[in-house]
């Protein structure tokens, strides 16, 4: 599975620094054998919102204080030590006034000069810089070398905790530093904290919480008009979910896939590690494992066991909140080719995409279903669990120059559903549908963060013709397309 660059492109894509190197890929990143992903599309010629799909605003912003209570924070905890150092690097008057904002998170996650916290975008910028610098055949490089202060701050931290602090640095020592980092093993004193890895799905959710609490419009949640599906919101770790509470399913999952969180998976990361479990935030309540069980149905996630970088989110992609009864068929062929191509292009494009994904229940007609009418399942008839007829996927693709594509599909749920790729692939294409058509039917602005002109471009067009700006490397791709017949 490959993604097809236009060949009227002749400047390279930087490639990360572990990207190339087998040994640091993902084992849970593997490609449908013969999926084709994906052809091309016509590039629009909209120009996208300066610095990508949405901008947030430095003025929404919450005590630290407030956060710290409503979500159990300690000044200990790395959520609270986030929260003052992004504060102590805020601009201006606004430096450590007690409040922080999702924007002054993402600010000082995108410089972190105290290097405290690293995201694993900031990881593969520093490979990627480190990489430049031993090009020519050197073995190490100056730890003053490089080009921006954060770097220099993140390449001193690498000889001390993870070399021998000779004031050069050396891909082993930044190795070495960065898994420490993982581990959470990368221990300073004074001025130089410890350091800590943070993927960019779990500082994407907690940008989201914070965002949320300031009344800040987020990509991860939706925003509910008249008539919207009513549901328990609940934040994890990883991801959100809107659970439909009456049928046991969630309504939608969202969560953000990077290409730098997908390099930077441990290789251990493994579903075998994991179990279904009752979501621990309902109680008892919650379905549960054995709800499935001689049911007929596969336990069918929402957000991807795959799309985690880290053991504790595939553990929690494995609540019992995060899935939904598929049949056998179309969980473990036509939606894991889904799956994996949204995973790859994500990958292969360098990009992050914000991805919703749920389950719809309609008649024949596309309306939905009464209550009355829907097919149910589960092993305790007090806890019944309703089958969906439709899973859904929209994913707001953002490539590293900004420039923006948006996917979506509504696949029904088909007891024989299709197994090989020769009709996997024209079943996923005719299920392509505008964004707008799933908002109507949940009743929810699902990325209402972009601006309306960008909304009404892409949110209508199954083409996936993207809002691109100027000198544009990539055209717009279609997802899992198949290609023309020779």
């Amino acid at each position: 599975m490959s993604l097809r660059i236009p060949t009227g492109v002749s400047t390279p894509r930087p490639t990360p620094a572990n990207a190339a190197t087998p040994a640091a890929a993902p084992a849970n990143t593997a490609v449908p054998a013969g999926a084709d992903l994906p052809a091309n599309a016509p590039a629009g010629n909209v120009v996208a919102p300066t610095g990508g799909s949405w901008k947030r605003s430095a003025t929404k912003e919450v005590a630290i204080s407030d956060l710290q209570q409503k979500f159990g924070w300690t000044d200990e905890s790395w959520q609270g030590r986030l929260l003052h150092a992004a504060d102590e690097g805020a601009d201006g008057t606004r430096s450590q006034n007690g409040q922080v904002s999702a924007a002054e998170l993402e600010a000082y996650l995108s410089a972190p000069t105290d290097a405290q916290f690293l995201t694993s975008t900031a990881l593969q910028q520093q490979r990627a810089a480190l990489d430049s610098k031993l090009a020519g055949g050197a073995q190490s490089a100056s730890v003053d070398s490089f080009d921006s202060p954060w770097q220099q701050s993140v390449a001193k931290r690498a000889d001390l905790l993870g070399g021998n602090g000779d004031g050069q640095l050396s891909a082993d020592e930044l190795t070495a530093y960065i898994n420490a980092s993982k581990a959470n093993q990368a221990k300073g004193t004074g001025t130089a904290a410890n350091t800590q890895w943070v993927p960019d799905q779990q500082m994407a959710t907690f940008q989201s919480r914070v965002a949320e609490v300031a009344g800040e419009i987020d990509p991860l949640q939706g925003v509910g008009g008249a008539g919207a599906t009513p549901g328990l919101n609940m934040v994890k770790e990883y991801s959100r979910t809107l659970l439909d509470t009456d049928k046991n399913v969630p309504t939608f999952v969202s969560y953000l896939l990077s290409a730098a969180d997908v390099k930077e998976t441990p290789a251990d990361v493994s579903r075998l590690e994991s179990t279904f479990v009752r979501d621990p935030e309902l109680k008892q309540g919650g379905v549960v494992d054995s709800d499935y069980n001689n049911t007929g149905f596969d336990r069918g996630h929402m957000k991807a066991a795959e799309d985690s970088p880290t053991q504790a989110a595939m553990n929690e992609s494995h609540y019992m909140s995060n899935i939904a009864p598929q049949y056998g068929n179309h969980n473990q062929q036509v939606w894991r080719t889904l799956e994996r191509g949204v995973s790859e292009m994500v990958k292969e494009t360098g990009g992050k995409a914000y991805i919703v994904t749920g389950n719809l229940f309609l008649d024949d007609k596309g309306k939905p279903l009464p209550p009355e009418s829907l097919q149910t399942t589960g092993s305790k008839d007090d806890r019944r669990i309703a089958v969906p007829t439709h899973n859904f996927k929209t994913v707001l693709l953002e490539l590293p120059n900004g420039n923006l594509s948006m996917f979506a599909y509504m696949v029904p749920n088909q007891k024989e559903g299709p197994s090989k790729k020769e009709d996997i692939l024209p079943l996923l294409q005719d299920s392509r549908v505008p964004v707008d058509q799933l908002e109507g039917l949940l009743g929810q602005d699902l990325y209402a963060q972009l601006p309306k002109s960008v909304q009404d471009k892409l949110e209508k067009d199954t083409s996936a013709a993207g809002v691109f700006q100027q000198q544009s490397l990539y055209e717009s791709a279609t997802l899992l397309r198949a290609p023309p017949s020779a």
